[in-house]
């Protein structure tokens, strides 16, 4: 009961103590900078002083130079005015840097420095008239008493200086001791404040030291909860995988008995068996992903993944549920949606799938539209990823949309649906969103409709090909196997550099090779390249610091590059493998390299294929052109392609160039790309002719490029 006031008192008296220190600290601190200052001023008071004087001595001795020379006429006598002309205008130099901060103390030195210059004029003139045999006119000079004057003048502004700086300190000389009195009282109150606080503080402790043998007993309960938990849900995984062994039997052979009873009473037998067997499938599979998911043992594996075929994935799946109950599904992904994204592709798929699944149960007319689109981040490399889900079902009610994304909880409004359920699908769609640092929101309104939306952000654009479309590297290592590419090679070894040529030797791969992270960026800002092997250390610009240049290029912000090191640490490799797009140790074998560039390169057929330049070298992928590149390709024709026909600028046409070579690797098209190429090349050599018969044949390679569709 008395707890709580106490602490208030306690909380109150240590913020004051806080507050006081604080204070005296700033305090402190303002003042010493205050003197600091002061300080300054004082010591350049006291060098001004110096050189004004010294100043003074010099002109002085520069007069007396003068009369004495003009009496004897002995050369001797000019040496202090020559010294002082010598050294007068280092002086000022110095009283000038003093001054720099106080304008008019610059506007007196500049005029103290102009009567100087004046004054030694005055002498020397003397001393010429002397020279010239002439010593009345001389006399005449000294006894006019234009000197004097000058040197009166001198004094008088000479003393000015040296009072306005003294004037200065004498005037904050009061302030600054104002300064250190308050700071020191308000450091003497926050040592009083501080003492009456440690004294209360002592008494709270040992009023409170009764309650820790409480508090560490529910600490303990706690604890033992918490263990009884994770023992239960290592316990409920290990048991639902167990359960999967023999539910892989019964599903395999009531499969098989199906196939053979001819008798329609025993064939509903089985099929009834068969129902029951999925319905207890799906039960074990929804208990052992959450219990995967509470035990902490569920790791994502990243692997290169295209939206685009989850998605026919799920039309296939659900098309035939949602035709039957006449409603409309439709998958939509945004067309310039990169193809290859480096995501867990069997749990981005149960999230689709778990949303989908609930979208058909509850939907019975209308549509379901599934949307897949993207928002750009400050990385070029990195995406976010956005699924929504809309459908036109029953609705939620409002009080249970964070309620459906708990474990075994159902919206409760549609009883007869829920019955089919085991109310984990949605929270299993969170927790999996969580562990892919995502997030997943939902709006509804009942009678007309639920939307999901699943937000996941620093998706890494992959630059690896999907895994279905990569070439088998367990064969003989054969790279013409490999679509042509365009590959810098940066080592500062030569020999490295010649083992990649030896391997890749007779080959249609096309080499460029490098010796430093600095002629990396710059063969990368010059030429086309596909791929890029990249040394790690190197003198100079290493490895890691080349990738950051590189990246930095539009034309090169995807563009694979593959880190090549001779480094065996473990947390090394981890971190050039998140960095770089692939990874190869040395010393590496032709398989090696090979495996590696057939992630980045797909397989090409053994004939060679018709661009749109004619016959080329170029071999035709194995793979169609994608609908989202014609529809890219047709915008580009009617937009942009006129106006490069009719004005074949080169600037222009090597722009066009470039995002039809960035097109070409996004979607993997070999003659886009080999045409891009041809384009971008005949712009560089200003080979007008060339240009004009190229930039004219683009609609003919889209036309070829749609009809490989067709067909």
């Amino acid at each position: 009961m008395h707890r709580k006031p106490n602490n208030v008192i306690y909380k109150t008296v240590v913020v004051l103590w806080l507050t006081l220190s604080i204070a005296s600290v700033v305090l402190a601190l303002i003042t010493w900078v205050d003197f600091a200052v002061k300080l300054r001023i004082s010591r350049e008071a006291v060098v001004l002083k110096s050189e004004l004087a010294g100043i003074l001595q010099l002109l002085v001795d520069a007069e007396t130079s003068q009369r004495g020379f003009t009496i004897t006429g002995d050369d001797r006598f000019l040496a202090a005015l020559t010294v002082g002309e010598t050294t007068i205008p280092g002086h000022f130099d110095q009283i000038m840097v003093l001054a720099k901060e106080d304008p008019q103390m610059m506007n007196r030195a500049m005029e103290l420095r102009a009567q100087a210059e004046v004054f030694l004029s005055h002498h020397r003139r003397v001393v010429g008239a002397r020279r010239e045999e002439a010593p009345g006119l001389a006399a005449e000079m000294v006894a006019s008493g234009e000197g004097m004057r000058m040197m009166e003048g001198i004094r008088s502004r000479v003393a000015e200086l040296g009072d306005m700086r003294q004037a200065v300190v004498f005037r904050d000389a009061s302030g600054t001791r104002g300064k250190l009195v308050r700071a020191s009282m308000t450091s003497v109150v926050a040592g009083i404040m501080g003492v009456g606080a440690g004294i209360y503080a002592f008494w709270l402790a040992r009023v409170m030291l009764g309650h820790q043998d409480r508090e560490r007993r529910l600490v303990e309960d706690r604890l033992r909860a918490e263990r009884s938990s994770h023992e239960k849900t290592v316990f409920l995984a290990n048991m639902s995988h167990e359960i999967r062994t023999p539910m892989n039997a019964i599903l395999g052979f009531s499969e098989l008995l199906a196939a053979e009873v001819r008798d329609a009473k025993q064939g509903k037998y089985v099929r009834a068996i068969q129902t029951s067997a999925r319905s207890l499938l799906r039960l074990i599979n929804d208990i052992l992903d959450m219990s995967k998911i509470e035990a902490g043992v569920m790791d994502l594996r990243l692997e290169p993944t295209n939206p685009r075929e989850i998605c026919d994935f799920l039309l296939t799946l659900f098309a035939e549920p949602a035709a039957k109950k006449r409603v409309k599904l439709q998958c939509t992904v945004d067309d310039h949606l990169p193809r290859s994204l480096l995501l867990d592709r069997i749990r981005l798929r149960q999230v689709m799938v778990n949303l989908v699944g609930n979208a058909v149960k509850f939907t019975d007319s209308g549509s379901i539209d599934v949307r897949v689109t993207w928002e750009r981040q400050p990385s070029a490399s990195h995406i976010t990823l956005v699924i929504k889900v809309i459908d036109t079902g029953v609705g939620i009610p409002k009080d249970k949309l964070d309620a459906i994304f708990k474990p075994f909880v159902q919206a409760g409004a549609h009883i007869e649906k829920e019955k089919t359920g085991t109310g984990l699908g949605l929270s299993i769609v969170r927790r999996l969103s969580e562990i892919m640092r995502g997030t997943v929101t939902a709006a509804s309104e009942m009678g007309r409709g639920s939307a999901f939306s699943v937000r996941i952000p620093d998706v890494a654009v992959s630059a690896r090909i999907e895994v279905q479309e990569r070439l088998e590297t367990d064969g003989p290592c054969d790279f013409n196997e490999l679509r042509p590419a365009s590959i810098l090679v940066v080592d500062d070894n030569a020999a490295n550099c010649e083992v990649v040529a030896g391997f890749l030797s007779g080959s249609h791969h096309r080499l460029t090779f490098g010796a430093s992270g600095e002629e990396a960026v710059e063969k990368a800002q010059s030429l086309r390249l596909d791929i890029i092997l990249l040394d790690i250390r190197m003198p100079g610009l290493g490895g890691r610091g080349a990738l950051a240049a590189i990246r930095k290029l539009p034309a090169h912000a995807w563009t694979p590059v593959i880190a090549v090191t001779a480094s065996a640490l473990l947390g090394e490799e981890t971190e050039l493998k998140e960095r770089f797009d692939g990874y190869v140790r040395k010393p590496f074998s032709k398989r090696d390299l090979f495996s590696e560039l057939a992630h980045f390169l797909p397989q090409v057929a053994s004939e060679e294929g018709a661009g749109p330049d004619g016959p080329s070298a170029v071999a035709v992928v194995k793979r169609p052109v994608p609908p989202e590149l014609l529809v890219e390709l047709r915008r580009l024709q009617d937009a942009e392609w006129p106006a490069i026909r009719d004005g074949l600028a080169i600037n222009e046409s090597q722009e066009f160039a470039a995002k039809l070579l960035r097109l070409a690797r996004q979607w993997t098209c070999a003659p886009l790309e080999t045409y891009a190429h041809a384009l971008a090349e005949h712009a560089a050599n200003y080979s007008v002719v060339e240009l004009e018969d190229h930039v004219s044949r683009f609609p003919e390679m889209v036309g070829r490029l749609e009809e490989s569709r067709a067909a």
